[in-house]
């Protein structure tokens, strides 16, 4: 009897001694606490040891878990059109100031995960409570530097972005063993109050953009017609100014030919120079004349009983 009552106790120290042993696994960091003391270095993934139940116990913390803090609530439309059944107070709920004395409603979820399971469970009461007001305390702050036209709906990304970098910097100042990864504008809804006024700025607004792309898209038109039509009148300047060039090459070079037929040594003697010089020049008034009279337009009357002389050119005398 005394033998099995051994083997018992022996059992039952060693199932005892083996509750001080724990796994902490690759996303986790465990936070060991011995005799209700927590110790400071984290039991990071693997198999350890400890003193068994109840002298240690082991909090497991998963750090690489993304959590989410939503701060205000949706819209009042999104939980009910029609506005019954709304619990009273819900529409002051996320109100913000702006910074021209505006009232908005913000949604905004806060993308976190806890990275010291020490300072997020030992060194805050309620760390949520506590990362809830420095998120509401810096977003307060970053709406009243603002006009409520950048806010609701013009500068949501680059609001977005403030946030983020200024709640990541706040989290990480005020030691709470959180990061900040995100920070996320769901919603932005003005009071029910100016709603409808709300609704004609934005309706002006819209309207307003699309007179503006509409005239910037007719002025890309003229534009586009302007250049093509300047691009035409050069492509037809260009082929004038060649047809012109070949035309006057064409006039020189038949020109130089008549100045090589009228010298003397090419037009086989002095005898024979002057008749083809006087015949080329009197072909050269006739073409001249026949190219000019008909755009005289005028009437030649020649009275009968006065000698009229015609000849332009005196034959050449020859010697």
């Amino acid at each position: 009897m005394m033998r099995v009552l051994r083997v018992l106790l022996a059992a039952g120290l060693l199932a005892w001694l083996a509750t001080g042993f724990f796994i902490i696994r690759g996303n986790e960091q465990g936070l060991v606490r011995r005799f209700g003391r927590a110790l400071r270095a984290p039991a990071l993934s693997g198999l350890h040891f400890d003193l068994p139940w109840p002298l240690s116990q082991v909090d497991r913390v998963n750090v690489r878990e993304m959590r989410t803090l939503t701060i205000g609530v949706a819209s009042i439309d999104a939980q009910d059109p029609n506005g019954f059944l709304r619990p009273t107070g819900l529409d002051r709920v996320g109100e913000f100031l702006t910074g021209d004395k505006n009232l908005l409603n913000l949604q905004v979820q806060l993308q976190y995960r806890v990275s010291d399971p020490y300072r997020w469970i030992c060194t805050r009461e309620a760390p949520e409570v506590a990362l809830r007001l420095i998120a509401e305390s810096r977003i307060a702050e970053a709406i009243a530097q603002c006009g409520v036209d950048y806010v609701h709906p013009l500068g949501l990304n680059e609001l977005r972005q403030l946030l983020s970098r200024d709640l990541a910097e706040a989290v990480d100042a005020a030691g709470l063993g959180a990061v900040v990864e995100d920070a996320t504008i769901a919603a932005v809804w003005p009071p029910l109050e100016v709603k409808a006024a709300f609704l004609d700025v934005s309706n002006a607004r819209a309207e307003k953009d699309k007179l503006i792309e509409q005239e910037r898209s007719r002025a890309e038109q003229l534009t586009t017609a302007a250049e093509a039509q300047s691009l035409q009148l050069h492509d037809r300047a260009e082929t004038e100014k060649r047809t012109q060039i070949e035309s006057a090459r064409g006039k020189a070079d038949r020109f130089r030919a008549l100045v090589a037929a009228m010298d003397p040594p090419a037009a086989g003697g002095s005898g024979d120079s002057g008749e083809v010089r006087n015949r080329a020049v009197r072909r050269m008034f006739l073409d001249a004349m026949d190219e000019i009279w008909p755009r005289l337009g005028r009437t030649l009357v020649i009275e009968t009983d006065q000698p009229v002389d015609l000849r332009v050119f005196s034959e050449t005398r020859r010697d």
